[in-house]
C-alpha cells in the first residue's frame, strides 16, 4: 500500500505538468494580447460604422507613408466589409511584431482574417491586413 501511495505522489508533478497551462492559456495573460485585441476591436468597429478610411488612424507609420486614405479605401474595396468584431482567436509575438487571427462578422457570415501589427512607441499599430498590399 505504501508503494502505491509513494508511486502516486511521484506521479503528481508529472500530472501537474501535463495538465498545466498550455501556450494558448498562457498567451491570454500577456498584456500585449489585450492591447492587440483592443486595437482590433476599435479598428473593426470604426470600419464597420464609418467605412475603411477610418482604419487609417490605426495603421503603422510605414503603412501610412505608403498609402493615403483614398488609396486605402480603394485597396480595401474588394475585401469583405466587417459588420462587427467577433473575437481575437490568437496572437503570435516576435519581438515588436505580432501576427493576429481575428474573427470578424460580415453580412455573409463570420470570417477569420490575419492582421500583422508592429509596436510603435508603446502602441500596437496595424502594419498589414488583407487588401493593404494593394495600397500605394
Amino acid at each position: 500500500m505504501r508503494m502505491v501511495l509513494f508511486a502516486g505522489l511521484l506521479a503528481l508533478p508529472l500530472l501537474a505538468t501535463a495538465c498545466g497551462d498550455d501556450e494558448d492559456t498562457a498567451d491570454t495573460d500577456d498584456p500585449r494580447r489585450a492591447q492587440i485585441g483592443g486595437v482590433a476591436e476599435a479598428a473593426i468597429g470604426a470600419y464597420a460604422s464609418a467605412g475603411p478610411g477610418t482604419l487609417f488612424d490605426y495603421l503603422s507609420t510605414e503603412a501610412v507613408e505608403q498609402c493615403s486614405t483614398d488609396e486605402l479605401v480603394e485597396a480595401l474595396a474588394d475585401e469583405p466589409v466587417p459588420t462587427g468584431f467577433k473575437q481575437l482567436k490568437g496572437v503570435d509575438f516576435d519581438g515588436d511584431i505580432a501576427h493576429a487571427t481575428i474573427t470578424i462578422a460580415t453580412k455573409d457570415g463570420d470570417e477569420d482574417v490575419d492582421w500583422r501589427y508592429v509596436e510603435e512607441d508603446g502602441n500596437w499599430r496595424i502594419s498589414d491586413m488583407p487588401g493593404l498590399e494593394n495600397c500605394g
